[in-house]
């Protein structure tokens, strides 16, 4: 029984576009706050892997060099890599940002 009802959710998943229309966004179908908001989200969590992996390159670097810790509790210090990374990819987003504002 199972696997009938396996086979059929899988040929209703396959036959699902031929039943869907598509149907193209309006060009002033959303605000363009919305639109701008969606890109800054887009880049801001697209930032994050890399300013996650420079931000720990960065700071085990620094300890290599010698220098101090954020606390002695390692989960605090993950914490604030975390945190600085996300500053960061923030960052990112809203320089895109001002830069298109700029450029319009």
């Amino acid at each position: 029984m199972k696997r009938y009802i396996a086979l059929l959710l899988l040929v209703l998943l396959v036959l699902q576009p031929v039943f869907a229309d598509y149907v193209p966004y309006a060009p002033d179908e959303f605000p363009q706050w919305s639109i701008k908001l969606r890109r800054a989200e887009t880049l801001a969590f697209g930032a994050l892997p890399i300013t996650l992996g420079l931000t720990g390159l960065t700071y085990a670097t620094a300890r290599g060099l010698g220098a101090g810790t954020f606390s002695d509790d390692p989960f605090t210090d993950s914490l604030a890599v975390i945190g600085i990374a996300g500053a960061l990819a923030i960052v990112v987003a809203l320089a895109d940002y001002i830069i298109g504002e700029m450029q319009d």
